[in-house]
């Protein structure tokens, strides 16, 4: 008897459709809705890095490094000898210095600084030039006995006598002089002018030996090499006329005025008041001069090197006294073409700022030889508030604008030409929240293809560390939820590669490395949030959600998964949640001989392993619109390489939920 066969039944049964979150290598995307993020976006990596192709884990952890030097540090950096590499640390006033890599302390002696003030270090051929633009420039050498540069005291006027009939009849013309002393470093104030010459005579016409004057000058002081001398006809404007290393300079006529250099009214022979020297080429540029804001030092570039004096071929521009713009950075870059410039970064009260390019030129002058600057802005530049965050990655410079963070460099479609172009539009939102009343302390560093940028969001110290992954081109606004002041690349006596840092208040320095787990041996917080993905390509279809499948490589400790979801009924809401704890697994040989041959060595212990794949899945059995993935850890041990996130099921036809729909 043949069976009862109902011929209505259907031949073909729903497809499940899956949807699968492979990697996440554009990062974290802040400027659109979580509802709208690409599947391989981030809405939210609390302590989150991206390895591989865009898979994420924890970021590397943070511990101390070294001793403890026993007051808050200032500023730090290291001093290279060629032989032997010395840790710098300036804390509670006090220059220390280490020679075994922070492990022990010694008290420099000869100079101390002001406590409290943010203190730059720039080593400049054999010496460790230490600024904070409050003290006298002191000076590291590699002993522990430190040096400060000291102001010359300002000279007596200068007596003068004249020679000749020339000059002691007729009073058609008239001279006065000043001067000044000059060390290896700068100059002292300029002195009062000398009693008045009233001659019948141009100084053209003077010759030597018949028609001259004979200048007396104070005696030396200590430390002082030579005297500069300075001519005026008003009385108003001094020019450089020549120097002399006696107390005896004879004026006859034969020295040229240089209209670009006068007399000094401010002294330089204790190095000008910068907050920070920057090498550029063969000489230091400093800014954040805190008597004058809008100059631009420059030291001599050659013998006697890092002297600030025009008598040396130093000096400085003041750029657009009175002006908007000034200047808060240096650094050694370059024009479109490749031409090197010093390149400057500037600041204004709208943020918007500007940069400029700053060139020396030679004039000369008969046989004298004078170096002067000038500068000029580039065209639709952005500049910076925050010196600190200015950072050299490859061929360019990133840095922060009130507005965002930007990218200086050469362009495909600008040739020639330098461009400023922002690099953080992903991120918006979360360049905003960074507080403009502190962002000036913002710090960063460019490491193992990473830009850190340590900002201040919730407080006026540095809270929150950002990162810009070269590499994949994508941001983790807080990749770190901790702060630091300033960061160093650093190499070990024993040539181990380091990121050390230091946080606001500290009395110790920090390592960043990724073989420390959490910060100062105590976890710290992950969390993982992906977009709200549809679970069909009809936003407003429902599926009927299986299954919840996920993957990890290596993981460790305990990490928290969390499915939330649009669910039919209760709209937004969690699906479920459970914790996924790593199985090691134990595998080698023993120590057990085979015959004569020991497989491995002596060693009772044998290795363990995490999993190189975890897969994991759990039940959801629900009608969702759209899910969201959350992980999380918060477990020392915690560790993990995210592979893949997946749900699938079969899509409905139950209509939508009467929640949604709109009266009329």
């Amino acid at each position: 008897m043949p069976l009862n066969v109902d011929l209505n039944l259907p031949t073909n049964f729903p497809t499940p459709n899956y949807l699968t979150l492979g990697n996440f290598k554009r990062g974290v995307i802040t400027l659109i809705d979580k509802s709208r993020l690409p599947k391989d976006a981030l809405e939210q990596a609390d302590n989150i890095f991206l390895v591989e192709d865009g898979q994420p884990s924890l970021r590397p952890g943070v511990d101390w490094f070294g001793a403890d030097v026993g007051a808050e540090i200032d500023g730090f950096d290291y001093f290279d000898t060629g032989t032997t590499v010395h840790l710098v640390v300036a804390a509670g006033g006090t220059i220390y210095r280490s020679t075994n890599d922070g492990d022990t302390w010694t008290a420099c002696t000869g100079a101390t600084y002001t406590a409290g003030t943010t203190t730059n270090m720039n080593q400049y051929n054999d010496g460790l030039y230490i600024t904070n633009g409050v003290d006298n420039i002191i000076l590291y050498d590699g002993t522990t006995v430190l040096t400060q540069y000291s102001a010359l005291s300002t000279p007596a006027a200068p007596t003068v006598v004249e020679t000749g009939s020339g000059l002691t009849s007729g009073t058609s013309y008239q001279y006065y002089y000043k001067c000044s002393r000059v060390n290896t470093v700068g100059f002292s104030v300029a002195s009062a002018a000398s009693t008045v010459i009233q001659t019948g005579l141009a100084r053209q016409d003077w010759t030597p030996g018949t028609n001259y004057a004979t200048l007396t000058l104070p005696a030396l002081v200590a430390t002082q090499t030579r005297f500069d001398v300075y001519v005026s006809e008003d009385n108003v404007n001094y020019y450089y006329l020549g120097s002399t290393s006696t107390t005896t300079f004879v004026d006859d006529g034969t020295g040229v005025p240089i209209p670009s250099t006068t007399a000094p009214e401010d002294s330089t022979a204790q190095g000008p008041l910068v907050e920070e020297l920057v090498n550029v080429g063969s000489r230091m540029y400093g800014v954040r001069d805190t008597t004058t804001p809008e100059r631009i030092w420059f030291s001599s570039g050659s013998p006697p090197v890092g002297a600030f004096s025009s008598a040396y071929d130093g000096g400085y521009l003041d750029w657009n006294p009175g002006g908007k713009y000034v200047p808060v950075k240096v650094e050694d870059y370059r024009d479109g073409k490749g031409t090197p410039y010093a390149t400057v970064w500037c600041k204004s009260a709208d943020g918007q700022g500007c940069i400029l390019q700053m060139s020396l030129d030679i004039l000369t002058i008969a046989d004298v030889s004078v170096t002067v600057p000038s500068a000029y802005k580039l065209p639709g530049s952005r500049g910076t508030p925050a010196p600190g965050s200015v950072v050299n990655v490859l061929n360019d410079y990133m840095f922060y604008n009130s507005q965002a963070f930007y990218n200086l460099g050469s362009r495909v479609n600008f040739q020639n030409l330098l461009s400023t172009d922002e690099a953080s539009s992903n991120i918006r939102p979360s360049v905003k929240q960074i507080s403009t009343a502190a962002d000036e302390k913002i710090a960063s560093v460019y490491f193992d293809a990473k830009v850190y940028f340590s900002v201040p969001i919730g407080t006026t110290e540095n809270d929150t560390t950002m990162v810009y992954d070269t590499e994949r081109k994508a941001w983790l606004p807080t990749a770190f939820t901790i702060g630091f002041k300033k960061f160093l690349r650093y190499t070990t006596t024993d040539d181990y590669q380091k990121l050390l840092a230091v946080r606001p208040g500290d009395t110790r320095l920090s390592e960043i490395s990724t073989s420390i787990r959490g910060d100062y041996n105590t976890a710290f917080t992950s969390t993982l949030r992906t977009g709200l993905y549809p679970t069909m390509k009809n936003r407003f279809g429902f599926q009927w959600t299986e299954q919840a499948e996920l993957e990890f490589s290596n993981p460790t400790g305990e990490i928290g998964v969390e499915l939330i979801g649009i669910e039919r009924s209760q709209g937004f809401s969690s699906q479920g949640s459970t914790t996924v704890t790593s199985t090691l697994t134990t595998t080698g040989w023993d120590t057990f001989l085979w015959d004569s041959t020991a497989w491995d060595d002596t060693s009772t212990a044998v290795d363990t392993f995490s999993e190189s794949t975890v897969k994991r899945y759990f039940r959801v059995g629900r009608e969702l619109n759209a899910v969201q993935w959350v992980i999380t850890t918060n477990t020392l041990d915690a560790g993990y390489v995210l592979r893949t996130l997946q749900t699938w099921g079969t899509d409905t036809n139950a209509g939508l939920p009467r929640s949604w729909r709109l009266s009329t």
